[in-house]
């Protein structure tokens, strides 16, 4: 008869051991035993809504898991902070209140140091070669994977995140338009947005619309075009604008690395080889959901006004030098085993190397021109 586990934390640490004790060692990889009769039924925390295009990709994933291991891994994909808050999912799955999660690095700066390059503005407009490089740098450089490891966490799939897009109020055709005005904004981003005389505000997601609708805000940002129009910021702040300021975030799916290491090695080798397919499914997804989200702020008689390339330039220059000396001072000070300089190094030119081949054109050009 086939043993079914529920994996939630109840009986985790027996079963944990269970299946650990057939393994070969290395890698958490099993012998195989009678690993073919064990399933697994998981859940996998998120914030995200139905309909994004994270999850959209994400239960593509789980299909091919599905059908790999003919049946015996199924994971329920629990929407809108249904099983934990947003800012609780990394540690959530470290301490095994949820099996599998979705994060975003912004939230844990102290936690994911490294990882957290990611908002550093300037560096890449490419979600494409954001993602292969969040990707190799996790096989290849071992402080970077430790700091996830650390967290108890193994991260099975990188779901890169698009450029930032501010949406206002009341429109502006430059940096000087946006000075003095409330702007919503996370992570270092928000120091770029300080240098040029912008007042970043720190708030939810949650608490935007409302904000915009009072005036407490006159803008919001550290979202794609999607994300923005998912929220139906569009309705009240329909002057869209591309600072040319890149990518703001990363975001990974990821798994109970105890769980992980425990797993028999067929059903391992079935998420990874699905994972390997992921960032292709991802891409697709988004550039969909891109496209829709487009019509949607066009269709509201929106507008996307794109920064002038050498005043971004010149922002990216007086910038810069600064923000890259914090996210430094934010890697040292969390005690990171990692040298920050050496891995701004490494993770530009893997940026570099993959911006080179890659097809992704981002979303806030592709609808400036429609």
């Amino acid at each position: 008869m086939m043993k079914k586990h529920s994996m939630s934390i109840a009986v985790f640490a027996i079963a944990a051991l269970a299946l650990t004790s057939c393994s070969a060692g290395g890698g958490g990889s099993n012998s195989g035993g009678d690993s073919g009769e064990e399933s697994f039924s998981l859940k996998l925390a998120s914030y995200q809504p139905p309909g994004a295009a994270e999850p959209e990709a994400t239960l593509k994933w789980i299909e091919k898991v599905n059908e790999a291991t003919d049946g015996r891994v199924d994971v329920e994909y629990m929407y809108q902070e249904a099983l934990l808050p947003g800012a609780e999912i990394l540690k959530g799955v470290g301490d095994g209140r949820a099996e599998m999660g979705y994060v975003a690095d912004a939230y844990y700066p102290g936690e994911l140091p490294l990882t957290n390059i990611s908002g550093v503005p300037f560096i890449t407009s490419s979600a494409e070669a954001q993602g292969k490089a969040f990707a190799e740098l996790y096989e290849t450089n071992e402080a970077f994977r430790a700091e996830w490891d650390k967290q108890g966490v193994h991260v099975l799939m990188w779901a890169p995140v698009p450029p930032n897009t501010v949406a206002l109020t009341e429109p502006a055709k430059d940096l000087s338009g946006l000075k003095g005005r409330k702007v919503r904004q996370i992570g270092f981003s928000a120091e770029a947005f300080q240098q040029v005389g912008i007042t970043p505000v720190a708030i939810s997601h949650s608490e935007v619309y409302e904000a915009l609708q009072r005036g407490v805000i006159d803008g919001v940002s550290g979202g794609s075009l999607d994300i923005l129009t998912d929220r139906d910021y569009q309705e009240i702040a329909p002057n869209f604008m591309d600072l040319r300021a890149g990518n703001y975030a990363v975001s990974a799916v990821i798994i109970n690395k105890k769980l992980w290491d425990g797993l028999p090695a067929d059903v391992q080798e079935a998420m990874n080889t699905a994972s390997e397919d992921y960032l292709d499914m991802y891409l697709e997804v988004l550039v969909q959901h891109e496209d829709a989200a487009c019509t949607k702020l066009l269709d509201a008689g929106g507008t996307i006004t794109t920064l002038d390339q050498n005043e971004a330039d010149d922002w990216s220059e007086q910038v810069s030098p600064a923000i890259k000396t914090a996210w430094e001072s934010n890697v040292e000070n969390s005690g990171s085993t990692g040298d920050p300089s050496a891995f701004y190094d490494e993770y530009t030119a893997e940026v570099k190397k993959y911006e080179a081949e890659s097809t992704y054109e981002p979303a806030l050009q592709r609808c400036a021109a429609r």
